[in-house]
């Protein structure tokens, strides 16, 4: 994921094995004037729709809070991705011009548990040892999860830089377990033969479901920029 900041504009580019997004907002110093996001490659025909819901953004103080975002279970009436995306572009607006790069690593889990890690331009940021969904190590985050639960903890755990990477990384792991699956296979059958995806995200709300289709996208294999601080 990278973020490109400016005058009065951030840019947001997000690529995983599974979706490429993008998301601009504009604004005056002090709220957001514009939103436009755009997705490129995307996982059910319904996830285009999710970019309109980004207007709900416009008029909101860049200095809103993270979890202000999250609250009350607005995430699910967006793209989880492309939120995400948007809510960090917001927080970047009231930094000074700079570009951030943000590089996650999740190797497969098979039996023993496995260290996922996140690099911010370079640098590490976090390193935890996870397994089935919940962190093992550092001793202090045993037992956090990964998943449903997570943005509820990790707000107070962690203040906004380190929280931004924390989510990231969490993000990161999510989507790793679609590795375990062929899209292709997938390719033409209803989203709603995922139930337990129903009501998580924009394209799996009850309207949209209903017809919504798996687009059976290829999986890209990523090659991972390995800039470990040593």
């Amino acid at each position: 994921m990278s973020l490109h900041a400016q005058a009065n504009r951030v840019d947001g580019h997000l690529l995983d094995n599974f979706h490429e997004m993008r998301c601009s907002i504009v604004h005056d110093g002090t709220i957001v004037t514009a939103v436009a996001g755009q997705s490129v490659r995307i996982p059910t025909t319904a996830c285009p729709g999710a970019v309109d819901q980004l207007q709900s953004l416009a008029g909101l103080p860049i200095s809103t809070p993270t979890r202000d975002f999250y609250a009350g279970g607005i995430a699910r009436h967006h793209c989880t991705h492309l939120l995400d995306l948007a809510v960090m572009a917001i927080g970047h607006a009231q930094r000074p011009s700079t570009e951030m790069l943000y590089e996650a690593e999740v190797p497969d889990e098979v039996e023993l548990p496995v260290p996922i890690t996140i690099w911010r331009n370079g640098r590490l940021v976090c390193r935890w040892l996870v397994q089935q969904g919940a962190i093992l190590e550092p001793r202090e985050l045993r037992g956090r999860p990964l998943g449903a639960g997570f943005a509820a903890w990790a707000s107070l755990a962690f203040e906004q830089d380190q929280l931004e990477a924390a989510t990231i990384l969490a993000r990161t792991w999510l989507i790793a377990i679609g590795r375990r699956y062929r899209p292709s296979q997938a390719a033409g059958r209803p989203a709603r033969d995922n139930p337990e995806m129903l009501g998580r995200c924009y394209a799996y709300g009850a309207g949209q479901v209903k017809t919504a289709v798996m687009t059976g996208e290829k999986e890209v294999h990523l090659r991972h920029l390995r800039h470990k601080a040593r």
